[in-house]
């Protein structure tokens, strides 16, 4: 196992195929977790190694062993393993892969509080390369955009179906945010269905390029009225194709194509060599009857990193036929598709994003003063319940729990309660946890017209009145796509280009209203004397 842990740039396409030349399966390794999360899943794989740069290892913890992708080597390179994981000798990186090697180990959210790898064969990738690469009609003049953290499996199916076509792999320096920055010439588009949704909100101030002609969409439930709204604006010019597919069936098992059929908007049939089955109690189910979507086939991954019993769980054998028992609801529909109807479990998608409550859950009861807790989503945002007197505040919380967990399962909004809500039987009554109340803010009110603009578009974009001058876009409840959102109809206001990251950069409303501010100026300070006048004349803001 050899860790990876770089920014987006052409080294981490080389640091992948180069772990494979050397015999090794990679484990993607996102800069932006917390420290002790990564130092958990390197000790969790036992990785040998990690290729880093100079500017990322200080995230790393001291036992890893660290290679420099920006640092010239000056002689083979031998890993001794950390002192944690010692061996006899030194650890020669080298050897070819065979088919039912790993690839790639990817680590996903664990219900009983404990992130779990799954283990993904070169057999099993191979084969969705290889229908991706002939179903999506990719061709070496096609340019692909690179949307997904490495950390996600969805960068798979960007890079290797791309570079098997002799297509062209557009990077983006500033990570998906900057999307929309980065369009010109793109054919292929590969996105979160979240992250789609925001775009279409915003479909008339994004500057499509004519070349596009596919978008392919996966992580949660597609829209109907998106899907109109698309369609309307491009027809059949640029098609559009919904997937489905847990990590553990190796990025996706099933696909639908979007042709703006009325209805809830269906995942599919099953893709080449895969097969679904809708069981309950291990039992076929009619058509129209929901049940348990099951996955068998070559997508089928190894299992769970060291996790025997757990892997015996999920992965079962049914006629014959090794399946994974995916935990979602679904049922075929008359036409013959899939129709995907939510949860077995507690788990939950944010954004695209998979999120065991549990595992949340798990590290709030670690929190001095919490003697109940719970997680719950509300209008696209996560929401932490706390129970306990003397329990922190919700922004204590939060930085606690950033120590430890990804941002996406960090809670935006915290609400306090005397007592959890309980089912009959005495368990947690998810549907019963109240709202997060969203009223207005006690805040420093904006300061001119450049901060009350900033101010109304971020109360629009996230729900709430009152934001001051002072309030910050992502401790408020913003995400990434709302942000696309807010900076979308910053432009359109002041029709200067707004770049996405400046909002990153400046996310509090005194911060970006500056910054448009000058973004204004320098625009205004290049216009000659009678296109200054001209917009004096027409009252152009």
């Amino acid at each position: 196992m050899v860790g990876v842990c770089l920014d987006r740039s052409p080294d981490v396409v080389a640091a992948l195929l180069a772990t494979w030349r050397a015999g090794a399966a990679y484990l993607p390794l996102d800069p932006d977790h917390p420290a002790e999360r990564l130092a958990f899943v390197l000790d969790d794989s036992a990785a040998r190694l990690v290729l880093t740069s100079a500017a990322l290892a200080h995230r790393l913890p001291g036992t890893a062993r660290l290679a420099h992708v920006d640092t010239p080597a000056t002689a083979p390179l031998n890993v001794a393993a950390p002192a944690s994981a010692p061996v006899s000798g030194p650890v020669p990186l080298s050897g070819r892969s065979a088919p039912d090697d790993a690839a790639y180990v990817i680590y996903t959210s664990g219900s009983t509080g404990t992130p779990k790898g799954v283990v993904v064969s070169h057999r099993n990738l191979a084969a969705r390369v290889a229908w991706m690469r002939e179903a999506y009609g990719l061709r070496p003049d096609d340019r692909v955009v690179q949307f997904a953290s490495l950390s996600f499996d969805t960068h798979a199916e960007e890079i290797y179906p791309t570079l098997a076509s002799g297509a062209r792999l557009e990077l983006l320096p500033d990570g998906g945010v900057s999307l929309p920055d980065h369009l010109g010439g793109v054919t292929v588009l590969d996105l979160p269905t979240a992250y789609w949704h925001a775009l279409v909100d915003e479909i008339d101030e994004i500057g499509w390029p004519p070349s596009l002609r596919l978008v392919i969409l996966g992580g949660e439930q597609v829209h109907e009225a998106a899907v109109t709204r698309w369609r309307e604006r491009f027809g059949d010019r640029v098609r559009l194709v919904n997937t489905y597919g847990p990590t553990e069936t190796t990025i996706i098992a099933t696909t639908a194509e979007l042709d703006g059929s009325p209805g809830r908007p269906p995942i599919g049939t099953p893709i080449g060599d895969t097969s679904v089955l809708i069981l309950d109690g291990g039992e076929a189910v009619p058509p129209g009857a929901p049940g348990e979507l099951c996955v068998g086939g070559a997508g089928v991954a190894v299992g769970y990193l060291d996790r025997p019993d757990l892997t015996a769980e999920r992965f079962t054998v049914l006629g014959g036929e090794r399946i994974y028992r995916t935990g979602d609801r679904a049922r075929w529909r008359a036409d013959g598709r899939l129709e995907f109807l939510g949860r077995l479990d507690d788990q939950v998608k944010v954004r695209g994003f998979r999120i065991e409550p549990g595992e949340i859950e798990a590290r709030l009861l670690t929190c001095p003063g919490v003697g109940q807790a719970a997680v719950a989503v509300h209008r696209e945002t996560l929401v932490g319940y706390v129970v306990g007197e003397d329990a922190p505040t919700g922004e204590e919380l939060a930085a606690r729990l950033a120590a430890t967990l990804p941002a996406h399962m960090v809670p935006a909004l915290w609400v306090s309660l005397p007592g959890l809500p309980l089912t009959a039987n005495g368990k947690l009554d998810r549907a019963a946890l109240p709202a997060p109340e969203l009223g207005p803010l006690t805040r420093t009110a904006p300061r001119g017209d450049a901060e009350e603009l900033v101010a109304e578009i971020f109360g629009e974009v996230l729900g709430i009145e009152g934001v001051g001058a002072f309030d910050d876009f992502f401790a408020l409840g913003g995400h990434s796509l709302l942000a696309t959102r807010a900076v979308a109809r910053i432009r359109a206001a002041v029709e200067v280009d707004v770049p996405i990251r400046t909002l990153f950069a400046r996310s509090t409303v005194a911060g970006l209203a500056a910054a448009v501010e000058e973004l204004l100026v320098a625009e205004l300070a290049g216009l000659s004397d009678e296109e200054a006048e001209h917009l004096v004349e027409t009252g152009n803001r």
